[in-house]
This record gives C-alpha cells, sequence and structure tokens, in this order.
C-alpha cells in the first residue's frame, strides 16, 4: 500500500492547518544562544514552506482567526486604556504616540523614498516591529472593502503583497530588535541593575526574585503558658513585643477552655488559652521566640480551617491608584499576596506597586479572611470551567456591525472597518468586565486559548497566502524591503530612548520595559529584565503595551487609506 502525502494534504485542509501550527511550534522553540523566533515566527515560516509549495485553505479559517485575535486584543486592552493617564500614565501615553507616530511617518518617508507601494508599506511596519495588529488591520482594511484595489490589482494581490512584506521584514524584526535591547545599555554604559534598583528604591520596591520569596502560609495550635502574658490585651501583646513581626489578623482562633473566639485587638488573653496561627513558617518561629508560646498542640476545633487561594480583579474605587503598602492586605487581612498582574504581565511584590483597575491578585489566606479582603478590593474571579459564550459572540457581533458603519465625506465613505470595529467592541467589554467582574467571564485559560488560537490560525493564513509570491518578492524588492524593515526596527527604538530620557526623564530600566511594549515585544521584556536582574522594567511594559496595540491596529488601517 502506498500512501500519497502529498495528496492527503491537498485534499484535508484541517490536516495541513495543525500541521503547520504543530511544527511552527516546534520551530519557534528552538533557541540559539538566547534568541528563539517564538511560536509566532515558527508558525508564520512553517506556512511559508507550504505556500511555496502550492497548499491553500479556506479563507474563512483566516477571517475566524482574525476575529478571535483582534477582539480578544481589544478585550486585553478595555481594563488599561483609562489606567495609562494614573502616576506614570501620561509619560507612557506620549511614549506609545511618539513610538506608534514615529513608526508610521518613517514608514512613508522610506516608502516615499524607495517607490514601496501602500501594500508593501503596510507589511514593513507589521514585520519590522512584529506587530501582528498592524498586519490585522492592514489585511482587512482591503478584505473589508474599506480599501478599493487600483487598476490591474485585486483584493488577493494587495494581501498577498501585505503579507509577502511582512515575512519578509518579520525575522530581523524579532531577532535584531533583541539584539538592540542587549546591547544598546552596555553601548551607552548604561547599569540597568543599578538603575532599577534606584527606582526600586524611590517606590519602595523589592529586587529578590518574587517566586523564590514567597513562602506558603501554614495554620498551626499553640498552648499560652506564659505570665506575663495574662491580662494583657491582644493589641497590648502585640505592641509590647514587636508590632510588625505578625498581625493580628494572622491569628486565627482562640480557645479557652471549650469555648472557641475569634480574636479582636481587644480580646484578653489568659494564661492556658491556646491559639491558632496563619502565618509562614518564618512568620511562626519568630512569634514563638517573641510571644514565648508554649508547645504546638493539635486540636481540630482550631486547625479545622478552610484556607484557600482566590483571583481577585481590582474594581473597587477605594483600592485603585494605592500602592500595596497603603493597601496592607496582610495587615488588614492576613492574607498573603502572591502575585499581582497586569495585561498578563507579572509585576513586583513590592510596597510601592501601586494598584489599577483591572489588576489580578492571587490572595492565599483562610476563607473568612479572603471574603474581607475581596470585599475591600474588587470581586473574585472563581474558578470556572464556564466561559460566557453569549457575551463574547455578542461582542464579536457588536465589532462586526460596528465596523458596516460609514460616513460619506464628500465623495468619500469613511468608516473604522471590521478591525476597528471588533477592536472598540473589545475594548468596551474588556472595560466593562473590569468594573463589573460577574459580566462576560473568561477565565485566563479561555482568554489564553481564544487569542493564542486566533493568532495562529491568522498567521497560517498569512504565510500561506505570502508563499506562492515570495521568491519573486524577493528578488524584486526583497533588499529594499529587508533594509528598510532593519531601519524601521531599529531607528523608533534609538529615538524613543534619547527621547524617554530627555523629554520625558524616565529611568532606563523603566524606559526599556516601556519601549518593548510600545513595540508589542514580550521576548524583548524578558531580555531587559533579565540584564536588569528585575521585574521593574514590566512594570513600563505594562504602561505602554494595551495602547499600543490599538495604535498600531489603527496605523495598519490608516496606511492603506493613503
Amino acid at each position: 500500500m502506498t500512501i500519497d502525502f502529498t495528496q492527503i494534504f491537498q485534499q484535508d485542509s484541517v490536516l495541513v492547518i495543525f500541521t503547520i501550527i504543530a511544527i511552527g511550534y516546534l520551530i519557534g522553540n528552538i533557541r540559539i544562544a538566547r534568541f528563539e523566533i517564538g511560536v509566532t515566527g515558527g508558525v508564520l515560516l512553517c506556512a511559508l514552506m507550504f505556500g511555496h509549495y502550492g497548499y491553500t485553505i479556506d479563507p474563512i479559517v483566516q477571517a475566524i482567526g482574525f476575529t478571535l485575535f483582534i477582539y480578544s486584543v481589544g478585550w486585553q486592552a478595555g481594563p488599561q486604556i483609562l489606567n495609562v493617564m494614573r502616576q506614570d500614565g501620561p509619560k507612557y501615553l506620549v511614549l506609545t504616540i511618539f513610538m506608534a507616530g514615529g513608526s508610521f511617518l518613517l514608514v512613508l518617508g522610506l516608502a516615499w523614498m524607495t517607490g514601496l507601494s501602500n501594500s508593501f508599506s503596510a507589511g514593513l511596519m507589521a514585520g519590522s516591529l512584529t506587530s501582528t495588529p498592524t498586519l490585522v488591520g492592514a489585511q482587512n482594511a482591503v478584505s473589508s472593502g474599506l480599501v478599493a484595489p487600483a487598476a490591474g490589482q485585486t483584493q488577493n494581490s494587495l494581501i498577498e503583497s501585505i503579507s509577502v512584506a511582512y515575512a519578509i521584514t518579520y525575522i530581523f524584526g524579532t531577532v535584531g530588535l533583541l539584539l538592540i535591547v542587549k546591547l544598546l545599555p552596555n553601548l551607552l554604559r548604561v547599569d540597568l541593575a543599578a538603575a532599577a534598583e534606584t527606582f526600586a528604591n524611590e517606590r519602595g520596591f523589592k529586587q529578590e526574585n518574587v517566586e523564590d520569596t514567597i513562602d506558603r502560609p501554614i495554620l498551626r495550635a499553640y498552648l499560652i503558658d506564659d505570665p506575663d502574658l495574662d491580662g494583657l490585651t491582644i493589641a497590648q501583646a502585640l505592641t509590647a513585643r514587636s508590632p510588625k513581626e505578625i498581625s493580628v489578623r494572622s491569628l486565627y482562633r482562640l480557645k479557652r477552655g471549650a469555648e472557641l473566639i475569634d480574636p479582636e485587638p481587644s480580646t484578653i488573653i489568659e494564661v492556658g488559652d491556646k491559639v491558632a496561627v496563619f502565618a509562614t513558617p518564618e512568620e511562626h518561629a519568630k512569634a514563638r521566640d517573641l510571644y514565648n508560646l508554649g508547645a504546638e498542640v493539635l486540636d481540630r476545633d482550631l486547625i479545622d480551617a478552610v484556607v484557600d487561594v482566590a483571583e481577585v480583579v481590582v474594581t473597587n474605587p477605594y483600592a485603585v491608584g494605592k500602592s500595596l503598602e497603603q493597601l496592607g492586605i496582610y495587615e488588614r487581612h492576613g492574607c498573603y499576596l502572591t502575585r499581582i498582574t497586569r495585561s498578563q504581565i507579572q509585576l513586583p511584590l513590592a510596597t510601592g506597586t501601586v494598584v489599577q483597575r483591572g489588576d489580578v491578585m492571587i490572595l492565599t489566606g483562610e476563607r473568612r479572611a479572603l471574603d474581607r479582603a475581596i470585599s475591600e478590593l474588587g470581586a473574585e474571579d472563581r474558578k470556572a470551567v464556564e466561559t460566557d459564550l453569549l457575551t463574547f459572540a455578542a461582542g464579536i457581533v457588536f465589532g462586526l456591525l460596528l465596523g458596516q458603519i460609514t460616513v460619506r465625506i464628500g465623495e468619500i465613505d469613511v468608516g473604522i472597518g471590521t478591525a476597528g470595529g471588533l477592536l472598540v467592541a473589545g475594548i468596551c467589554v474588556g472595560f466593562l468586565r473590569a468594573n463589573r467582574p460577574t459580566f462576560g467571564r473568561m477565565p485566563a485559560a479561555a482568554r489564553f486559548i481564544m487569542m493564542e488560537l486566533g493568532l495562529l490560525l491568522f498567521m497560517v493564513g498569512v504565510g500561506l497566502n505570502a508563499g506562492g509570491g515570495i521568491a519573486n518578492a524577493i528578488g524584486s524588492v526583497g533588499p529594499v524591503l529587508f533594509l528598510s524593515g532593519v531601519i524601521v526596527t531599529c531607528l523608533p527604538l534609538l529615538c524613543g530612548y534619547v527621547f524617554g530620557r530627555l523629554a520625558l526623564g524616565m529611568n532606563p530600566a523603566l524606559l526599556l520595559g516601556a519601549l518593548t511594549g510600545a513595540m508589542t515585544s514580550t521576548p524583548a521584556l524578558g531580555i531587559v529584565q533579565q540584564a536588569a536582574k528585575s521585574t521593574v522594567p514590566a512594570l513600563g511594559y505594562a504602561g505602554t503595551y494595551a495602547l499600543a496595540n490599538v495604535l498600531l491596529t489603527l496605523a495598519g488601517t490608516l496606511i492603506m487609506l493613503l
């Protein structure tokens, strides 16, 4: 029996799609030194190869991928759109506009000098900045009819040109950006580690690796047999020996005879009482030494507690804009903050970290204490397998309809297009979700698969469309596109660094993080954090990333309209 794999693949486009994604994942995870092109680049390269040999897929697959991805981009950006105006927000806003606007004007200038068409220019900007939203915006401007093909052109030829330019410039856009952010601090003789430490000291941050320093709290019970504690209130005992070592909220329960007592600052201590303490192992040791607690006891009434982990979305105006020190989650409620993320980027667990609406906190504590903390912070995003597909689908429908609306100005019909409509709808739903966590439930795993699968389906279509014409394009405009891509990758980043330092006065570690966010490059953020030996750059990344996705999507559409 002879198996003709070529024929099998030609007859089954689903097989082609998932073969490309699987091989692309393998290619994207190949690491040379500290560099890797990532899953998106791996899928693109694999799709180009398949496209070169004539494989195609139904256009509806790419359309579905585009819809899922761009809507998810807006959904993720929604909670942070207003946050960029708080604390360092104006700097992030100005820097993002400077980077997006500067890159846009640079691309137009290079296109004018080299004679590149709008379609090649859009692909040039998308690939050089490794900005998939720009690519989505440009291709959708064509496929939605927002841009009419010139004489002798078709929608397919324009989309192919965008894809080809993106493919030619993407590789250097990825690797080149990583090289620049790695080498730039050395070339400018900037000590990123020292800069991060300086910023951390100014804001009250700690420099330790968060994952390495978190001790998980445990519940233990002790006998109180120190006569010096007899007759004192809990507040007096804490104040007399060390008010900072252990909080009254860490005292889970007190037992006197058969009576169970919820500890309060005014609760009087008696010799013979038993106390349950919810704290880290280190704090348990300190508590025993400081308060001369007696032997550890096994009393099920005391240690039979519900210790839980909660994922909390910050929505309460009381918490928004306050630092972790001001919130005092541990001091006030006896709960442990083990992680805080913003736009899926982990932030430093430091007293100076300022909380913003839509941030997600992971808290560990006794269930009643958790409920008290949650009511003060926002709402718990309960672990559920269900996704509110009604809201998800309705948001997409709203975005698609919004994209169809046009306004006639003179002889020209002006609209935001499908990409713009989906982006606006995603932003609205994401913003409402951040303020009303019971609305539009979507667990983190569901968000990831929607956005990642949408992106990869779209990239499969891009690569297959470009594969057939990339060989000819490399021979004709390839060198021009590649050299232009090098300029667009390097120059905005260098100018952005100078602008950020001189005009905005930003800390170098924070600035480089913000620049990688403005160029939507998570791998580059990893390089910066390694050099800084700190998570401080993640604050800058989170400050620019959301707005950059929106602006770069609009830039792709605008280039095609010119």
